[in-house]
């Protein structure tokens, strides 16, 4: 039986290292992810999120190890995870189904709000088992190893979309900060050929006014002319 646990320090807030969580696969940094399946998601009456998935992956042993012990490169593992909005926190729990009557792989993630707030802490712990093989323990030091690397370029691929994100969200300011301009501009173009067509109307009300006043007093005086 191996340990192995891993934690990291993001310099961005809860809400949008968990958003990258969802949008991290496919990543070129992570390629062995091949598939992810959700089979059930839900919300509870705490208002959590629990999320089950099918996670494909490859190279979860080398390609001599499972030939020798016949079974596909490509993987199987449950993931079940829960979002607490609340409590600011995500965790992650999986395990292998491909090659269980031989390997258990438990691992477990958390995400949590650091006491800094803008910053979000990443924990990993996995316990590794390999039975019925007389060389248990170098596979069980290989799958470890293999985990380290993966969590490493896991960490870079989740700065990679977290980058991505936040352009999104700059992208849509500026643009909904366009939109907001351009509408004001018209807005007061509209305002103001309004208010020029009103002050037109006025004059007209105005010079309406006025000439029939002048007409009855030339009839007035045409009148008294006689």
């Amino acid at each position: 039986m191996k340990f192995w646990s891993s934690e990291h320090i993001f310099d961005h807030c809860w809400d949008r290292v968990t958003q990258a969580v969802w949008r991290k696969y496919p990543n070129d940094l992570n390629p062995n992810v091949k598939t992810m399946d959700v089979l059930d998601r839900h919300v509870d009456e705490q208002g959590r999120l629990h999320t089950t998935r099918l996670v494909g992956t490859e190279g979860f042993l080398p390609s001599w190890v499972c030939n020798m012990i016949g079974v596909d490169n490509l993987c199987y593992a449950y993931e079940h995870s829960v979002v607490d909005p609340v409590a600011k926190t995500m965790t992650m729990a999986s395990r292998n189904v491909t090659l269980s009557g031989w390997a258990d792989v438990d691992e477990t993630v958390t995400y949590t709000q650091d006491q800094e707030i803008n910053k979000t802490r990443l924990t990993q712990d996995a316990v590794i088992t390999v039975f019925g093989v007389s060389f248990k323990d170098y596979c069980e030091s290989l799958i470890k190893n293999t985990m380290a690397s993966n969590a490493s370029k896991g960490r870079e691929a989740m700065e990679t979309v977290i980058t991505k994100i936040n352009k999104e969200v700059q992208d849509l300011a500026a643009n909904i900060e366009h939109a907001t301009s351009r509408l004001n501009a018209e807005f007061e173009q509209a305002t103001t050929r309004l208010n020029s067509e009103l002050e037109q109307a006025k004059q007209g009300l105005e010079q309406a006014t006025i000439f029939p006043q002048a007409f009855c007093e030339c009839s007035s005086s045409s009148t008294t002319s006689s």
